[in-house]
């Protein structure tokens, strides 16, 4: 069984002029880090690391419309994503945002993933942002 008690690190920002730190992150905060790193990093890019399955194919989407084709799209690589996941027992739910009229922002999926958590009775919420 796998268990949440894994831990990473994260950077933090120091206050004004100072430098910044690195924090260990761990449980829910380690999972929720432990996602988006696979959402951003491409499938395939960490091969000659010894994980040819880590990532995800969201970068594919880069230069595609904001519409329904693409939202379908995204879902289902970030399905195909999060079952890589072990600590994952259910993902409850991937939502998007309807497309902003924002010129700036007419690119971009927002996305909220809600996930149940392998022995956790509280659902974890992840907001991603995906620039196509």
């Amino acid at each position: 069984m796998t268990s949440l008690n894994t831990f990473d690190l994260q950077l933090t920002p120091g206050e004004l002029g100072q430098k910044q730190d690195l924090n260990r992150v761990d449980g829910r905060k380690n999972l929720s880090q432990a996602i988006v790193n696979r959402f951003y990093t491409r499938r395939g890019e960490l091969t000659k690391l010894g994980h040819p399955s880590y990532g995800s194919r969201l970068y594919l989407l880069m230069g595609e419309p904001n519409n329904i084709r693409t939202r379908k799209l995204a879902e289902l690589y970030i399905r195909e994503c999060l079952e890589q996941e072990s600590r994952i027992a259910e993902i409850k739910e991937i939502r998007f945002e309807p497309p902003s009229r924002d010129l700036d922002k007419r690119n971009v999926l927002l996305t909220t993933i809600i996930l149940q958590p392998v022995g956790e009775s509280t659902a974890l919420n992840i907001q991603l942002s995906i620039n196509l």
